[in-house]
Order: C-alpha cells, then sequence, then structure tokens
C-alpha cells in the first residue's frame, strides 16, 4: 500500500511538472532559509554552555542614576566589590574571581605581537573549570605571575603545544619588560563564548600600587567580576542580599551621603547605584542593555536580532507553505475527476487525503536535499556576513539531522493537510457530471486572503530593510562636527618617552600634514568621568554643586587638525604657556592651574546662558583650577546611537594614548608603509596599531549594517517565493480561462485588453497587502528607530512606503503579465479548440 501511494505520488510529481518545480523552489527558499538562521541561532544561544556548572555562575553588573547626567552602564564592576559581596553573602555565593584584560605587547626571540592579557584571582579556577591540554589547576596556577596560554598560542609562539617552561616577554606588566614562564596549557576554547582570555596570569596586586584605583575602589569600573553560586540557590534571592548589603551596609551609603548631600535625604543607594548579577549564559545575548556604549570582552549578541531573524525565517517557510497550498486547490479541477474515479473504484476518504498529503511531504523533502546543497553553497559568504564561522556538520550532528527530518515532515503536513482535506471531499456524483467545476468560493476566497498575506510579509520586510539601511546610511552621514576624513589613527601607548621624535618624523613625511596626540580618538570612549564645580556663583543662581562630566585630554593642535572653530573664547595654545594640566602628587600642599575648553552640552549643564558668560570662569576639578578658555560645538566622539553629552576638554601630556595623522594622498599603501618604517625606527621592539578613522566610525554601526544585510536576503527571497505562487496561480487561472480569452480576442479583444483585464485581477490582492503593511511597518520600524536619539525624520518613511507599495505592483504586474501575454498572442481557433 504505502509503495503504491509512493509510486502515485512521484508519477503525479513528474506529470504535473510546472506545479512541481514551483512548489519544490519555493519551499527549497523557505528550508534553506530557516537552515541559514537556524545555523545562526544555534551559534548565538548556545554561547557558554559548554562551561561545566555554567547554571551556577554569574556577572555583576554596573549602573549609576546620578542626578543630572544621563545613565552610566557597564558590564564591569569596582575592584573592592568581589571580596565584599563574595563575604557578605557566603550562604549563598561559593566563590568568585575578578578579570583584569590588559593590552600588552608578547615578544618570543624575534616575534612580537599585540595580545590581550587577562589577569585573574587565584581563585578562578574555582569558578571557571577549563580543561588542560598540558598541567593542571592545582600545579600550574597556585602563585602570582603563572601564566597559561591556549593551544592556539603555544603553536603560533613555539610550533608546538607542549611549552610549560618557554619564557615569553610581555611589556610592560610593570614600567619594565617582563619574563614570564609557562606553567600551563588550555585547550582552545570554542567559538561560541564571550570569555576572551587566550594568555591568563595569575593577579598579582602589587603590579596596580600606583594605579590603586583598579582594584582598590568601590566606584571604578575597571574590573569583570564573576561569582559562582552554591548549589540550589536562587539568583533573585541573592539579588536582594545584594540590594540589602548595599543598602545599609556597604560603603556607598556614607559615599553618597558625603556626594549627595541633600539629594541623598529619604534615598537609597540602589537609587542612584546598582549592582546587578546576570547569568552566565545570558551575557552574549542580553548583556547588551547593561554595557551602555562600553562594550564586552568579546562582541556582543542581541536576542532582539535573534527574536526578528527566528520570525523572518518562519514567516519566509510560511509564504513557501501558502504557494503550495494555493497551487494545489487552484489545480483542484485538475484532479476531482482523479478523485472522484479513485472513490467509485473504493477508495475512502482517508486513502485519497493520504495520497495527496504524501505527495506534499515528498515534494518537501525534495526540496530539503536541494535546501541542503544550497545552504553548503551560500555558507562561506553568509559566514562573511556575519563574522562566523558557522558550518552544517549534518551527519556528524546526529539531533540536527533530526530536526531537519521533523522540520521537513512538519511543513509537508502544515502545506499539504488542507489541500489533501480540500481535494479528498469531492464527492464523485457531483464531480462526474458533465460540465461540473470543482472550483468553489471559498477556495477563491482562500487563495486570495493568501496571497494578500504572502504580499503583506513581503512589503513589510522590505519597508524594514529599507528604513534599517536608512538609518545606517544617516548615522554614516551625520554632521559630526569635525573633520573625520584622511585621518589615521596610531596607537602610542607603548611608545614611551619616543613621542617627540615620532611626532617630528612622521611630519618629516610629504604625506602628513598634521601629528596631534589625545587621550582617545573619535569612536574611542573611554567613559572618563570625574566631577566638576563651578567656583563662581552665576547671576540669580544659588550655590553651584559638583557635576559629573565626561572629560577628554587633546594636545596642541587638536581642534584645528580636525576643524574644530571654537564658538567663543580660543583654542589650547603653546604661546599662552598656562593651558598644560600637570597632576599635582599626593602629599603636594598646593593647587594646580590649567585650561579647559566646554563643549555646548556642559556649558548647559554648568548653567551658563551664553558662551561667552563662561570664558575665565573656574572649575575646580580634583586638586586643580581649570580656567575655561573656549567654547566649542558639540562633537559626536561616539556613535549617534549614545547621543551627545557633556564634555570638558583639557591638556594633560601624560593621557595621551593616540595620535591622529592628517594625510593628503590616495596612495594609501605607500603611506602605511611609511608609518610603519617611522614607528619602526622609533619603538623597534613594539608592533605597530594603526587604523584609518574612517573605518573606525564605520564599525561602529556594524551591527546596524549586519542586520540591514541580512534583512535585504531574506526579504529578497519571500519577495521570491511570493512572485512564484503568483506566477503559478495566474498561469493555472489563464489555463482556466483559456477559451474566455479566445472567444473575447473573436470578439474584438487585442492583447492589451485581455492582459490589463488579468493584471486587475491580480493587482487587487497586492493594493489591500499594501493597506495592510503600511500601519504594521509603520508601528514596528517607528518603535525600532526610538532607540536612536538622533535618527532619520519620520517623513522619510513615507516616500520608502510609496516606492515599496509602486515595486509591489510592478513586480506583481511583470509576473501576471509575462504569463498572460503568452496566451493572450495566440490565435483564437487553439483557444477555441482547448480542452
Amino acid at each position: 500500500m504505502f509503495k503504491n501511494y509512493l509510486v502515485t505520488a512521484w508519477r503525479n510529481i513528474v506529470k504535473n511538472g510546472m506545479f512541481s518545480a514551483l512548489n519544490i523552489f519555493g519551499l527549497a527558499i523557505g528550508l534553506m532559509s530557516c537552515i541559514l538562521i537556524m545555523l545562526f541561532v544555534r551559534s548565538e544561544t548556545g554561547f557558554d554552555n559548554w562551561l561545566p556548572e555554567n547554571d551556577r555562575l554569574v556577572r555583576l553588573h554596573s549602573a549609576f542614576h546620578m542626578p543630572g547626567r544621563e545613565p552610566f552602564l557597564s558590564v564591569r564592576s569596582a575592584g573592592r566589590m568581589m571580596e565584599a559581596i563574595r563575604d557578605y553573602a557566603s550562604n549563598e555565593i561559593e566563590t568568585g574571581v575578578r578579570f583584569i584584560q590588559w593590552p600588552l605587547t608578547v615578544r618570543q626571540n624575534e616575534n612580537v605581537f599585540s595580545e590581550k592579557v587577562t589577569m585573574v584571582d587565584g581563585s578562578f579556577f574555582d569558578v571557571f573549570k577549563l580543561p588542560f591540554t598540558h598541567g593542571n589547576s592545582s600545579t600550574s596556577f597556585n602563585k602570582p605571575l603563572d601564566f597559561l596560554i591556549t593551544e592556539r598560542l603555544a603553536l603560533k609562539y613555539f610550533g608546538k603545544t607542549d611549552v610549560i617552561g618557554e619564557t615569553l616577554t610581555l611589556c610592560c606588566l610593570s614600567d619594565t619588560p617582563s619574563d614570564v614562564v609557562i606553567t600551563g596549557v588550555l585547550a582552545d576554547f570554542p567559538e561560541n563564548t564571550h570569555l576572551n582570555t587566550e594568555m591568563i596570569a595569575y593577579l598579582q596586586p602589587a603590579l596596580f600600587g600606583e594605579n590603586n584605583g583598579i582594584l582598590d575602589s568601590w566606584t571604578n569600573l575597571n574590573v569583570y567580576t564573576y561569582f559562582k553560586l552554591n548549589a540550589g540557590v536562587n539568583l533573585e534571592d541573592v539579588q536582594q542580599r545584594i540590594d540589602y548589603w548595599m543598602n545599609n551596609e556597604s560603603p556607598l551609603v556614607e559615599m553618597m551621603k558625603q556626594f549627595l548631600g541633600e539629594k541623598a535625604i529619604g534615598k537609597k543607594v540602589t537609587d542612584f547605584a546598582n549592582q546587578k548579577l546576570m547569568p552566565l549564559t545570558d551575557i552574549h545575548l542580553y548583556a547588551r542593555k547593561h554595557a551602555g556604549n562600553q562594550g564586552d570582552l568579546t562582541p556582543m549578541g542581541d536576542i532582539e536580532v535573534i527574536n526578528t531573524f527566528s520570525i523572518v525565517a518562519i514567516l519566509v517557510l510560511v509564504i513557501a507553505c501558502i504557494n503550495f497550498i494555493n497551487l494545489s486547490t487552484a489545480k483542484a479541477s485538475k484532479r476531482a475527476k482523479e478523485v472522484a474515479m479513485r472513490k467509485v473504484l473504493g477508495a475512502t476518504r482517508t486513502q485519497v487525503a493520504i495520497q495527496f498529503l504524501l505527495e506534499a511531504i515528498t515534494l518537501v523533502f525534495i526540496a530539503l536535499l536541494i535546501a541542503l546543497v544550497a545552504v553548503e553553497l551560500i555558507l562561506p559568504l553568509y559566514n562573511q556576513v556575519l563574522g562566523k564561522n558557522l558550518e552544517l556538520h549534518l551527519f556528524t550532528t546526529p539531533g540536527l539531522l533530526l530536526v531537519l527530518i521533523a522540520l521537513a515532515l512538519l511543513v509537508g503536513i502544515g502545506a499539504g493537510l488542507y489541500p489533501a482535506l480540500y481535494l479528498s471531499r469531492f464527492l464523485p456524483g457531483h464531480i462526474l457530471k458533465a460540465s461540473k467545476s470543482a472550483e468553489a468560493g471559498s477556495s477563491t476566497k482562500l487563495r486570495t486572503f493568501l496571497v494578500v498575506f504572502q504580499f503583506t510579509t513581503s512589503i513589510v520586510l522590505v519597508i524594514a530593510t529599507l528604513v534599517v539601511y536608512g538609518q545606517t546610511i544617516f548615522a554614516n552621514s551625520v554632521d559630526l562636527g569635525y573633520q573625520s576624513n584622511n585621518k589615521l589613527i596610531l596607537n602610542i601607548e607603548s611608545a614611551g618617552d619616543n613621542l617627540a621624535s615620532l611626532k617630528q618624523e612622521l611630519l618629516n613625511l610629504p604625506e602628513i600634514t598634521s601629528v596631534v596626540y589625545s587621550s582617545e580618538a573619535p569612536s574611542q570612549d573611554r567613559e572618563n568621568n570625574d566631577q566638576f564645580k563651578l567656583l563662581e556663583t552665576l547671576p540669580g543662581g544659588g550655590a553651584n554643586e559638583p557635576l559629573i562630566i565626561n572629560y577628554h585630554d587633546m594636545d596642541y593642535g587638536f581642534f584645528e587638525a580636525y576643524q574644530v572653530k571654537p564658538i567663543a573664547g580660543r583654542l589650547f595654545d603653546q604661546n599662552y604657556g598656562t593651558d598644560t594640566y600637570i597632576p599635582v602628587e599626593d602629599g603636594e600642599d598646593r593647587v594646580g592651574t590649567a585650561s579647559a575648553i566646554l563643549n555646548e552640552s556642559a556649558l548647559t549643564k554648568l548653567g551658563f546662558k551664553s558662551p561667552e558668560e563662561a570664558i575665565g570662569k573656574t572649575l575646580a576639578f580634583r586638586k586643580h583650577h581649570l580656567t575655561i578658555i573656549g567654547v566649542i560645538p558639540n562633537l559626536y566622539f561616539r556613535s549617534i546611537k549614545f547621543g551627545i553629552r557633556a564634555s570638558v576638554y583639557k591638556l594633560t601630556p601624560s593621557r595621551f594614548r593616540v595620535a591622529s595623522l592628517s594625510f593628503n594622498t590616495n596612495d594609501l599603501s605607500s603611506l602605511l608603509t611609511k608609518v610603519a618604517r617611522v614607528w619602526k625606527n622609533n619603538v623597534p621592539m613594539e608592533p605597530i596599531n594603526v587604523q584609518f578613522l574612517s573605518e573606525m566610525m564605520k564599525a561602529q554601526y556594524d551591527n546596524e549594517l549586519t542586520t540591514a544585510q541580512l534583512f535585504l536576503v531574506f526579504s529578497v527571497l519571500a519577495i521570491i517565493v511570493a512572485c512564484l505562487g503568483l506566477f503559478g496561480l495566474s498561469a493555472f487561472t489563464v489555463e482556466r480561462r483559456t477559451k474566455e480569452i479566445g472567444i473575447r480576442k473573436v470578439m474584438g479583444a487585442n492583447v492589451t485588453d485581455i492582459v490589463r483585464l488579468l493584471i486587475w485581477q491580480f493587482s487587487k490582492p497586492v493594493v489591500i497587502a499594501n493597506f495592510i503593511a503600511w500601519p504594521i511597518a509603520g508601528y514596528m520600524m517607528l518603535s525600532w528607530l526610538e532607540a536612536f536619539p538622533y535618527r532619520i525624520d519620520n517623513l522619510v518613511l513615507l516616500p520608502i512606503f510609496l516606492s515599496v507599495s509602486i515595486l509591489s505592483l510592478l513586480i506583481a504586474w511583470i509576473t501576471v503579465g509575462t504569463n498572460t501575454t503568452k496566451v493572450a498572442r495566440k490565435n483564437p481557433i487553439h483557444a477555441l479548440r482547448y480542452e
């Protein structure tokens, strides 16, 4: 019996070649989309699942909501938090560990590389049970400066994995290069982990003795803090315990009173400062909401993107299933007599339904094979867009194969169930009467509804794609307040005392027009925040209070190099000799003096009514009095996603970390070669780290660009599948109305009249789809755009909506017109002889 079903199914598939091809191709596209997105979702949702006891591991995130400034969010925490919380909540927390990640230069013989070394507490392996290739946690990591590397780095530096006892030179854990002996080798981490820790050093607090703000602080957020909870402990209970400590017993209680004064009356610490725990396996997808613009150890994922593309995959597959339903019911009249004869010969309705259902499942499995081949071909390009290394591993991952088989069965049953039930209900007596049609009005209405759904979905996807692209283009073209073209950004942290000679040699290059130093370059944001207090009393103002304001340090000529002009006052100028900020050492009984420049947001925040009013006023900052010498426009020093904030600019040479090189050549390869040669002359033992500013600026919007590219791909696929269905429906409609077309031509209708008639019939559901899609797409994209403080104008959506509507109609007209024109051009005699 089953063999007979299969043979009959195959014969019908071959007999109805165009019907089968349209369905197989549409289903293959839908299944391919599902598989591609499934691979992406599986990778993103599987982060850190490989770590033992991951259900007991959490990380501590920090947030400050201080009066008068925007919230400051970070996935890091203060250095003293780990021990304090671990000891206070010892009934809930088994142990904890801190990470400090430090970019260092690593030398091995003649090889020099830039690496990130992660310094961790000795309790690291009590929290993270990482596998060793050589050595073990008890013997390889039990004293300060024990040093571990991964297999990959062992092969990179030594060409083998058993490298215990080998030596690497690090510059610089302290002020001078340090030789470290490798004490163990870890197995390489899987790709889907947020831990970016290929070099691990046992933390020695003495290394940070001169910078006690890293470990010995309650408010400076410099470390990543992880806890291992006791078995059976509820995360909410631990969080409540931490909140109670913060509000009642932590040092922040007194610090808040001192800092906020009267504003702290009747308030809790957690009204201003929070320490929130997040499960380890949630970090990759959910930490974004806690991270602000600080980032994480590795690039963060986004659960919203996962959800969005999961829905898109389902919608593309549903559109393909709709094609099957539409084409099957449209062809019902062709198979009605077959059903009738089967029933006359003794077949039951169940047997007929099984026959049609098996045909659908057979088509789906053929489509699945095609989809798997397509996935293998497309996967390299897909990985390039995502920046991942996804692989199918169909036969080495039995679970995946079972999921795909189950998906194919589900799609086959979902797509074929209605046609099977619809076709199997035909009554032999009704069908076998002459000139009786099997077509019912309810079937036609259903097909119209499904076509409307297909095009509504496709139109929404296309609109979403164009809006995302539009916002990305807007973000890259917005007036930043400075000139960012033709700039190279050179990291100078390892240049030491060679800054003067480095700068001079760079200026000697004919392609270089200026070299200026700064604490960070545009797009680099280290969230430097501190208290500034205006010493003068403004007219009509009360006592000035300290305000938390962001600050940057810029060299002489920095603003000129970026073509920033002051609104009032002047810029930093060596001729005055009073602009440089020289830190006052601890124990010195003096107040330092220096100059400061404000942006417009800081001007407003400090209470000035005009830029001119601020000139000459004084800000108290640490042990210094800063004279305001100028006011500049607001600059987008970070992505427009985070908006403009109040900023103070000062000139502190000891904080310079990058050089901005302005150039005037199109021969970029030659320029980079010359800059590298100058660097090698001045800093021979350190690798160069140089980037084009334009690339750094674009990188801020990589997530949005990737989202837009994926949306574009799947939107196009959705439209293709919808058009396949429309093409099939129009072909069957034209076939069914062949005699009508012949009669119309005999009565004087021309080709244009006939084409116009059928195009209008199929245009109506597309027009209806547009009216439905507009409010849906409008609501979705306006909600998405709300996340951007600066975004495209809402009126821009109108031409996008109109363009997509016109495009959808054109596609429908071309699809239907191709079929109709071919039949309409035939001689009427052929149409009138048509059976």
